[in-house]
């Protein structure tokens, strides 16, 4: 059996190809794919081959879906074919139809469109990092980096009781985005006097958390000098590529805290713990509260195309770095 899926079959030349369906092993579920969701930041790194982004031909890009489970390894007790689910989907990404490890696939509540589900993985992503920030009630926190990532943690942040949240980046649609999705102050960081805007909004303190979900490695240092004294600087976004910076000053003499958040290799596998929980109980509490309509995820759309466009509309987004945040494709 094959089915359609989007392939990368040399640097930037996504297409979209016959890819074969195996049935699922042991310890996997075979999702029918409803939504898949393209964060245009991490998977044109990788369409691209950018630094610490460099994968082998052909690649498989993307990895946050949602759908209904067709079949069952023999080993999966808690799904059942014809459940809805969101699953974080490495390997599988954009198809119709794909095998994922039972451990990350987790059930969809019935009140949760597919095209919100897709954003499951993101969303653990995001809040795998706030969570090694042990926000308090009251601090303040700084968000670099206006991508999908970047404006669910600054969500996630104002849910944890980060009294003011800071939006950061230099594209004032993102930052258009980032105000509807909730951010308390916009700041665009490429024009002149911005720095002066950053300590207005946090009343001359700096940001008692600093999140850089940019990849960008010179932003760094920008994180830590925004950061406060005893702040918590968090790198979610992988940097691609090598940073260097006055460390002394920027970091000790500030007695900053930097924190490496990776969504799949610094998080337990099987059980949670205070501050570093489970993909599947992450991406459940995001469900609960998506579910509850704590979440504001539609402005981050920015565009939703049929299967059979997804072509052309994949290759445009990835080549032409557009303002584009996620597009959604349809696969039913």
């Amino acid at each position: 059996m094959n089915c359609r899926g989007i392939v990368v079959t040399s640097q930037g030349n996504p297409e979209m190809c016959s890819v074969p369906v195996t049935d699922p092993g042991r310890d996997e579920v075979q999702v029918r794919m409803a939504s898949t969701l393209v964060s245009a930041g991490t998977e044109r790194a990788w369409s691209l081959g950018y630094p610490n982004a460099v994968p082998e031909y052909p690649y498989v890009p993307g990895y946050c879906c949602a759908g209904w489970v067709e079949k069952v390894g023999r080993d999966v007790q808690d799904l059942t074919p014809g459940d809805r689910v969101a699953c974080y989907a490495v390997g599988i990404g954009h198809r119709e139809v794909g095998n994922v490890p039972a451990y990350r696939v987790v059930p969809l509540p019935d009140n949760v469109s597919f095209d919100h589900g897709a954003f499951t993985s993101l969303g653990q992503t995001s809040l795998q990092g706030i969570r090694k920030c042990r926000i308090e009630l009251g601090e303040i926190s700084a968000f670099l980096g206006m991508g999908l990532v970047g404006i669910i943690a600054l969500e996630f942040a104002g849910l944890n009781g980060s009294v003011c949240t800071i939006a950061l980046d230099p594209s004032d649609a993102r930052l258009q985005i980032a105000s509807k999705c909730g951010a308390d102050h916009v700041i665009n960081n490429s024009h002149p006097g911005w720095e002066d805007a950053m300590d207005a909004a946090s009343g001359g303190t700096g940001a008692h958390i600093v999140t850089d979900s940019t990849g960008i490695p010179a932003v760094m240092s920008t994180a830590c000098r925004i950061a406060s004294d005893y702040g918590r600087v968090c790198i979610l976004g992988c940097p691609r590529g090598e940073t260097s910076f006055d460390f002394y000053h920027l970091v000790q003499k500030k007695s900053l805290t930097v924190i490496g958040a990776h969504a799949v290799d610094s998080i337990p596998r099987c059980c949670s713990y205070p501050n570093f929980w489970t993909f599947a109980d992450d991406a459940k509490c995001f469900l609960k509260f998506v579910s509850k309509g704590r979440f504001i995820l539609d402005p981050m759309i920015g565009e939703r195309v049929p299967a059979k466009n997804a072509e052309n509309a994949y290759r445009d987004l990835i080549l032409n770095d557009r303002d584009t945040l996620g597009m959604i494709i349809d696969w039913t």
